[in-house]
């Protein structure tokens, strides 16, 4: 492995670590009445800290730290809230995870292409659906005659996964009552629970090397961007806490865009039906 693929991997690893829990970050969205107040909140709460981070001289050792492990946190959180307001089942297990897709999408400028995903995001419909009787019959039907390498059909096959294994996952079962708003849940549990797929082996992907390339230089150069806004503590004391304030702001923004094009492609009820 490369220096940039350790480099890439660690960056995953941190957001694994710093990220937080996904349940936080859906409750949260979804209090907010449109996609536009939760950015704003996350992109606002970022500028705060960024400033804030270079706003006592002599600390900077200390603070600027915990500030890049604040803005790997919001990045986490802002991406998960996303989700939930676009109606996903956000995915995060030591299997799959909507995030990493996330931040291969944000490490190729945003673009959207399917291929270099590990999965496409799952609407909250088709895992509801997938429950059923008459989805999951639908489900299996579909991955018994496609091929195993398309894009939707892999996606289908971890869906399947979060069938079988829904009905023993606490986490996965507060985060549906959180994304539906539904008390009693008990139903799909046991609809869960009676569910047998026949299941993929588990490996891990290892990143495609442009993408992980990509995905190191590019945080890299966050991190960077608090190089100058130091140096200008030296000599406006005012314009290092804004500058990092806008380095954050725009970095939280480029992955709230990343995450807005992963969840505008779902895998929805409709795809299964079609």
């Amino acid at each position: 492995m490369g220096l940039q693929e350790q480099v890439a991997e660690a960056i995953i690893i941190a957001f694994d670590d710093l990220g937080g829990n996904p349940q936080s970050a859906i409750e949260d969205a979804k209090q907010h009445d449109s996609l536009q107040s939760w950015t704003n909140q996350e992109l606002a709460l970022a500028g705060l800290a960024g400033g804030a981070e270079m706003a006592i001289p002599g600390l900077h050792t200390l603070t600027i730290p915990a500030g890049i492990a604040y803005l790997i946190h919001k990045m986490a959180t802002i991406s998960w809230g996303i989700g939930a307001i676009k109606g996903a089942y956000v995915i995060e297990t030591a299997q799959h995870s909507d995030l990493r897709n996330i931040l291969t999408l944000w490490a190729n400028h945003s673009y959207y292409n399917a291929h270099i995903l590990d999965h496409m995001a799952i609407a909250i419909s088709a895992f509801d659906y997938a429950l059923t009787d008459d989805g999951y019959a639908r489900l299996q039907h579909i991955r018994d005659d496609k091929d195993e390498n398309n894009i939707v059909i892999k996606t289908l096959g971890v869906l399947d996964n979060l069938v079988h294994d829904f009905g023993g996952d606490e986490a996965a079962q507060a985060m549906v009552q959180a994304l539906t708003g539904r008390e009693q849940i008990s139903e799909m549990v046991i609809s869960a629970q009676s569910k047998v797929p026949a299941r993929d082996s588990v490996f891990t992907k290892q990143i495609d090397r442009r993408i992980s390339n990509k995905l190191a230089l590019k945080l890299g150069s966050r991190i960077s961007a608090r190089v100058p806004a130091r140096l200008a503590m030296g000599f406006v004391p005012l314009a290092g806490p804004i500058i990092n304030a806008f380095f954050n702001m725009q970095s939280l923004n480029s992955m709230a865009q990343s995450a807005i094009k992963y969840y505008d492609n779902q895998v929805t009820r409709s795809t299964l039906e079609a």
